[in-house]
């Protein structure tokens, strides 16, 4: 039951990051249609608009993303977090979208690559996560936790609570 919901979370707080707006530089004049309005691009100029609208017209060879994470950069963000991670006590910030990035990233992979980047990303969160537990457990919240941890922390809360609600109120029939 808690997977499926972790899954609906995640896909949930993708499309949230679909919607924020990056920044694309247009490669022809564009008017886009939308139910919300019109969207005007210009060639060669700069413009903001939803990521879900940039990977459209990079796909269809509209628009380049103006500042794309190198995936190199990315994995060694990744490594220098680990590494932070493991010397800090309290739970770091880190940048906010990395794991939708690294999953987009993954899924353009070959199996090999692929698992290379799942190794540093679990090791990454495992060390993150007896962090991530220690501060569900507790009712302090600390700055830099990303959404999808502080999800993951709600729901150790809630099975916490009920795993000592069952402990402590029920009663036992012999």
């Amino acid at each position: 039951m808690i997977i499926g919901s972790l899954n609906k979370d995640f896909q949930r707080y993708y499309i949230k990051y679909l919607f924020t707006e990056i920044d694309i530089i247009p490669l022809e004049d564009l008017e886009i249609k939308l139910l919300s309005g019109n969207i005007r691009l210009i060639a060669s100029e700069e413009s903001k608009v939803p990521r879900w609208l940039a990977y459209i017209l990079v796909r269809h060879n509209k628009a380049k993303i103006k500042m794309e994470d190198d995936p190199r950069e990315l994995i060694g963000r990744l490594t220098y977090y680990s590494f932070r991670e493991r010397e800090g006590s309290p739970l770091t910030s880190i940048e906010k979208d990395l794991f939708f990035k690294l999953k987009e990233y993954m899924q353009r992979l070959d199996d090999e690559a692929k698992k290379r980047v799942s190794d540093i990303l679990e090791n990454f969160v495992k060390i993150r996560l007896p962090k991530i537990l220690r501060r569900a457990l507790t009712t302090g919240y600390e700055r830099g936790v990303l959404f999808w941890e502080d999800i993951l922390a709600m729901y150790i809360r809630k099975l916490s609570d009920k795993w000592l609600e069952a402990l402590t109120k029920s009663e036992l029939t012999v």
